[in-house]
């Protein structure tokens, strides 16, 4: 039996643009995060909703509200229930994340 394999150099092609476009699928993955957790951050005067941003470098991004009490709303206190609204909106938009990364390496994205 004999067995031909014949490498054409797509996978090299393929791993330049998944490198290229890692950096949107990270980037747009954490503005839709932001956007989901302003959606249903409690909200009071509007602070802690307007200091929900996100910060991306290369493939990796930085999602966080900017407020001194921004921890105790989203995990609360021996005297106020937690209102957590940027781990919830991680985990819902970690499948999306997921999906989008595999869509980059099968070259759909």
């Amino acid at each position: 039996m004999k067995i031909d394999v014949k490498y054409d150099g797509g996978l090299g092609r393929a791993a330049m643009n998944i490198g290229g476009n890692m950096t949107n699928v990270i980037s747009s993955a954490a503005e839709a995060i932001c956007e989901d957790a302003k959606g249903i951050c409690p909200v009071d005067t509007g602070t802690l909703k307007n200091s929900i941003t996100y910060e991306s470098f290369g493939n990796s991004a930085e999602i966080f509200a900017n407020t001194d009490y921004a921890a105790y709303v989203e995990f609360g206190t021996s005297k106020m229930a937690p209102k957590p609204y940027l781990v919830p909106s991680l985990i819902c938009g970690s499948e999306k994340i997921v999906q989008s990364i595999l869509n980059l390496v099968a070259g759909q994205e």
